[in-house]
């Protein structure tokens, strides 16, 4: 029996407008291509099933006015066949993830909740996520299963709906399978391509994750694009027994359709598979119905980038990926900016000035210089941070925090391409020296003391514990940074881009200068490659 399965990541909401590039094509611009696609290959093979991935809400500033009802009209016309959820989709609350979850049933989308007893929360009184469901081709039944991370209960606003350890409910759902005769598990994840290996080595019965939250690419041969695979695809983890388990991801932004076939005997077994993840170019046709259907959402969007924000007497420079070398004003602002949201809120401490020490981000962030202008609009800013995110507190060790910048300085090199990794900083001070290997290329590192009346530079203290507010993409692993168990995370859902955008206003006209936030010794010279690793 071969079966043919789709998967499609789409991550926080992306609605902006088509561009020509297909490497910077839009979840919204390929979401039209779609059913395109989809169509061709539910023709070529009819035993065929469709998952989404997560994460559809937070992100953009279509989500940001548009809220739930963008999501569940582009949901409602894709005809997929069962989703999972991922953690943006708690940032609004129980009340926001209802109405639409309540449309997904309308049009027949099956939304899994292995590792969710919503059985505490009012608002989900109405409400079914079934922990699995049966698919049957040919005769032959597939069960799927969905998680969400159980970090939803810190970086989100779950209620009162309980996030259960994954591997335990997995294991839990797959036995009740089992007692009714099915023998062949997929498992839709939203818990990170780390956990999705371990997962696959704890489950014993399972055959196939379909994962997300890391946005990991994984490739057979040469893709498309310049997008660098992290592993094949699928990645293969073999367990000691001898089974075995298939694991893709289809990378962010819904740039990719995933694409796998397989063929299982009668005993369930995975015992053939090949497919590759299908980039959804600007040469995909796209669906005249959908693309009709978003019109009146896009005037309302193209009104709101039209808006005037304010003014800036400098230039904000982001030009030519300077911030991932630099220091650069553009994102002095935008750290700026996340700094003050958190330094206005009232400190649990007497005395204190703000709740949070610094802001730290990823200098990947910014695109678009801004120039001199009088009349600066939502669009500029757009243009200067195109991917919006969460801002994230995290709570961590001075030992920690300095790993964290000796990691956005490692195995520094001009070619292919300069890293986003390289971190710029509000209420920091740090001193590189890229002549030192990697893991000792930070020479100091001072952050604002926060429970003080008088802010003043400190050098960390390995030991101290300090709080920075940093984006979703870098906590939930972009740029490749990781953290230990040890480093608390905490969000509200607040979108950078509605934080930046706001002070953007209150400090017009912008006059945000260089000011040795960041000092840089022994840049290595553009060359092919970096000697300095």
């Amino acid at each position: 029996m071969t079966y043919t399965l789709e998967s499609w990541k789409v991550i926080n909401g992306e609605c902006s407008a088509t561009k020509k590039n297909a490497a910077k094509r839009s979840a919204m611009a390929a979401w039209p291509g779609l059913p395109t696609r989809r169509a061709s290959s539910r023709r070529l093979q009819e035993m065929c099933c469709s998952s989404m991935l997560e994460t559809f809400f937070q992100g953009t500033l279509w989500y940001s006015i548009l809220r739930h009802k963008i999501v569940s009209a582009a949901m409602s016309q894709m005809g997929y066949d069962v989703m999972c959820l991922g953690n943006h989709e708690f940032d609004d609350g129980p009340e926001g993830l209802a109405p639409f979850l309540h449309r997904m049933k309308d049009v027949n989308v099956t939304v899994l909740g292995t590792n969710l007893d919503t059985s505490a929360e009012p608002g989900f009184r109405a409400i079914y996520l079934p922990k699995s469901t049966v698919y049957t081709f040919d005769g032959h039944r597939i069960a799927f299963l969905g998680v969400v991370t159980t970090e939803t209960i810190t970086i989100a606003k779950p209620g009162r709906i309980k996030i259960l350890p994954e591997i335990e409910s997995i294991n839990r759902e797959i036995d009740n399978l089992k007692r009714q005769g099915i023998n062949t598990f997929v498992l839709i994840s939203h818990v990170g391509f780390d956990v999705d290996q371990k997962i696959a080595a704890a489950c014993p019965e399972l055959d196939l994750i379909i994962g997300g939250h890391t946005n990991t690419f994984l490739y057979k041969g040469d893709p498309p694009v310049d997008d660098k695979p992290e592993g094949p695809y699928p990645v293969v983890h073999k367990r000691a027994d001898g089974t075995y388990c298939l694991i893709v991801q289809d990378f962010r932004f819904g740039k990719y359709l995933g694409h796998l076939r397989m063929e299982i005997n009668r005993h369930g077994v995975i015992t053939h598979w090949t497919g590759n993840p299908v980039l959804l170019s600007q040469d995909i046709p796209q669906d005249h119905n959908i693309l009709q259907s978003m019109m009146p959402y896009k005037k309302i969007v193209d009104d709101a980038i039209r808006k005037p924000v304010g003014s800036t007497k400098v230039v904000l420079e982001a030009d030519g990926k300077l911030c991932r070398y630099r220091e650069c004003n553009s994102v002095n602002l935008m750290a700026d900016s996340f700094l003050d949201f958190y330094a206005n809120r009232d400190s649990p401490f007497r005395g204190a000035w703000s709740i949070v020490n610094a802001a730290v981000i990823n200098g990947g962030i910014a695109r678009d210089t801004i120039r001199q202008n009088p009349n600066v609009t939502l669009g500029d800013l757009l243009g200067a941070m195109p991917y919006d995110s969460d801002l994230v507190v995290m709570n961590m060790r001075g030992s920690e925090l300095w790993d964290m910048f000796e990691y956005g300085v490692s195995d520094f090199t001009w070619y292919p391409d300069l890293n986003g990794k390289f971190l710029q900083v509000s209420g920091a001070r740090v001193i590189y020296d890229f002549r030192q290997p990697n893991g000792k290329r930070v020479v100091s590192l001072k952050m604002l003391c926060a429970n003080c009346s008088i802010p003043v530079y400190k050098p960390v203290r390995r030991n101290m514990v300090y709080s920075i507010v940093t984006t979703s993409f870098i906590t939930n692993g972009g740029d490749g940074f990781k953290f230990s168990k040890s480093v608390t995370k905490h969000t509200e859902g607040v979108s950078a881009l509605d934080v930046f955008s706001k002070y953007f206003t209150k400090m017009s006209p912008v006059k945000t200068p260089e000011d040795d936030r960041v000092i840089v010794l022994n840049l290595p010279k553009r060359g092919t490659h970096s000697p300095y690793k």
